[in-house]
């Protein structure tokens, strides 16, 4: 009898041969390579991972999955077993480089992509399983509905690509929508040039907050105090369509049709206000 999943838990486990054998592919697994996989579920994909040779590290927190896990755990002497919730994991205490590699849970695969992503020198290559709407906004390009902050976020330190769509009946239970194969690699450097991270990624957030609204608009919900510490100008109106002019961007533009490069240009634009006070 096949076990019941737990819906709550975004589990749908991948059958489909072709699909497993194309993960493993795109991972380009070396023989003693450590792999971490999240989601291990039945297993399907760790026995892959195993038989290309790599040491795998594999996440489960469905208590159910666990009996069943620590047996091929007993019978794969490079099968490593953490039971546990993966936005809670200790990833320090994992080999300091490894490939992820992983049919992510729907409900916190955006969750996790931004944590791990942030670690681009722990995982310099992911090969991931998602939904296929997270894959098309991992990969989107400006102009178009999936661009956004997650895409801005990755795209910063890994270079993605959407490998492959894939149909709900490659799955056990079947989701409601298809998924998607994306391949993310590390860059050799960010993607843009800021002095303060923290300050792009914050004008990025606000820039998103609300889409309709024009970038003028939603940059004005900062506290100008907040980015570097103290307030420049009396209005932020005054303020911030002063940075968007020194950054050569229309305040008229919504955040959208912004390149990474041009919301650098913001960021540089404001360290370089804030540092003439």
């Amino acid at each position: 009898m096949a076990r019941r999943t737990r819906p709550k838990l975004g589990q749908h486990f991948l059958h489909e041969k072709r699909y497993l054998a194309q993960i493993v592919d795109l991972a380009d697994i070396t023989p003693g390579e450590d792999v971490l996989e999240i989601g291990v579920g039945e297993g399907a994909l760790t026995r892959r991972l195993l038989a290309a040779g790599a040491k795998v590290f594999g996440i489960e927190i469905d208590d159910a999955l666990i009996p069943a896990l620590k047996k091929m755990e007993d019978e794969h002497a490079r099968f490593h077993l953490i039971h546990g919730d993966a936005l809670e994991i200790d990833y320090t205490a994992l080999p300091e480089k490894m490939k992820l590699v992983a049919n992510l849970p729907y409900q916190v695969a955006s969750a996790i992509i931004s944590q791990l992503t942030e670690k681009v020198e722990h995982f310099p290559l992911m090969v991931l399983m998602v939904q296929r709407e997270v894959g098309e906004r991992l990969c989107a390009g400006p102009g178009v509905k999936d661009y956004g902050s997650l895409t801005l976020w990755v795209g910063y330190r890994y270079q993605s690509r959407l490998c492959q769509v894939v149909p709900p009946g490659a799955f056990r239970p079947p989701p409601k929508v298809d998924s998607a194969i994306v391949h993310l690699e590390a860059r050799g450097k960010p993607q843009v040039e800021v002095g303060d991270e923290g300050l792009y990624f914050r004008i990025i957030q606000a820039g998103f907050a609300h889409r309709r609204k024009t970038l003028l608009n939603n940059l004005k919900s900062l506290n100008p105090s907040e980015l570097k510490g103290k307030e420049f100008f009396s209005s932020k109106t005054e303020a911030f369509r002063n940075l968007l002019e020194r950054a050569d961007i229309d305040p008229g533009r919504r955040a959208e049709t912004l390149d990474a490069q041009e919301f650098a240009r913001i960021a540089r634009a404001v360290e370089s206000l804030m540092g003439g006070m």
